[in-house]
């Protein structure tokens, strides 16, 4: 056997010593983590219901991990611009997200143009939130509920006109698969936004709209300027307690909606994962938070890691099989 002579034994001795630094290093780092402030990207405008759940994530966990934790609001291309900020972010625990439905389940069955791969370029936290959504009629529609706009809808096919915020949009998802369920014939009329499209269903310019936000729904409702025909997601929201969902209204097994989750880069280390995790869970789990955004038409819905990425294949699933079937595409 050829023994090692001593210039070779120093070099490899260096390396063992080197390798062992490096891994002690880095298992300091994330047992003192959070040591500096943390940026919180959210790929959305400041005021919207994204960013509301996203300060109130920060809020909380500047307060439970003892460090700032600061939102970036980095908006632009539908999401995607913030979106691809924390897929290209350090795996350092310093740089998350709220992240979207829209960007990450639905986007990539839409277009092959994405910067980042939802299941290679992220690593799942927690997810935060539900936001089912409501099929709102304009007020001078002749149809009160939503038994009454189907039926409508089909002794008058390809004259019920509905809003979106633009093709590709939940909303305009939702309104296709809808449509198919029901079996009736829409006309959609896209918007360069909820405003507009909003301020045209309120002139009786557009029959429907499919909200996402149910918070301007909630107030429009609370005025009696829309009809709320029923909620879009699978279950009742508290905030609409007498609205039924399109499940109970005749077609059982329907259920769409949204959800904000919080993400890192992949690779971010597994004790780090572990904390922000714990520390979202537990945020979330606070009554005055969760009424808060019930108030909002949001339903906290928080669990581990891996329930999380069970739940992001299963809508992958989902969301890839409806535009599939829909037969959309957007370059």
């Amino acid at each position: 056997m050829k023994l090692m002579n001593r210039s070779t034994w120093r070099r490899g001795a260096a390396a063992l010593l080197c390798a062992a630094a490096a891994l002690c290093g880095a298992a300091f780092a994330q047992d003192d983590y959070p040591s500096r402030p943390i940026t919180l990207v959210v790929p959305f405008p400041a005021g919207g219901v994204t960013d509301v759940v996203a300060r109130e994530l920060a809020h909380r966990l500047s307060a439970s991990l003892g460090q700032a934790v600061v939102v970036d609001n980095r908006a632009g291309a539908s999401g995607n611009i913030g979106t691809h900020a924390v897929a290209r972010a350090a795996p350092d625990g310093y740089t998350l997200g709220v992240l979207t439905v829209s960007a990450l389940s639905i986007g990539p069955h839409l277009s092959r143009k994405l910067p980042f791969d939802p299941a290679r370029d992220f690593t799942p936290i927690t997810n935060l939130v539900n936001t089912p959504g409501a099929v709102i009629a304009a007020p001078g529609t002749p149809f009160n509920n939503f038994p009454e706009f189907v039926k409508h809808a089909k002794a008058n096919p390809g004259r019920v006109t509905y809003a979106s915020v633009g093709p590709g949009s939940i909303p305009h998802l939702t309104a296709e698969i809808l449509a198919k369920a029901v079996k009736v014939d829409m006309v959609h009329v896209p918007y360069k936004g909820a405003a507009p499209a909003m301020q045209d269903l309120l002139a009786n310019h557009v029959d429907l709209s499919f909200e996402t936000s149910l918070a301007t729904t909630m107030t429009y409702h609370a005025s009696k300027r829309i009809k709320v025909l029923a909620v879009t997601g699978p279950n009742r929201v508290p905030m609409l307690p007498d609205v039924p969902t399109v499940a109970e209204s005749g077609y059982p097994g329907f259920g769409v909606q949204g959800w904000f989750g919080f993400f890192g880069p992949r690779g971010l280390p597994p004790a780090i994962v572990d904390k922000l995790n714990k520390a979202a869970v537990q945020a979330f789990a606070d009554p005055a938070l969760r009424q808060r955004l019930e108030q909002l038409g949001m339903q906290p819905e928080t669990g581990t890691p891996q329930q999380f990425r069970q739940f992001l294949a299963q809508q992958d699933k989902a969301w890839a099989e409806a535009v599939k079937d829909l037969k959309i595409t957007l370059e």
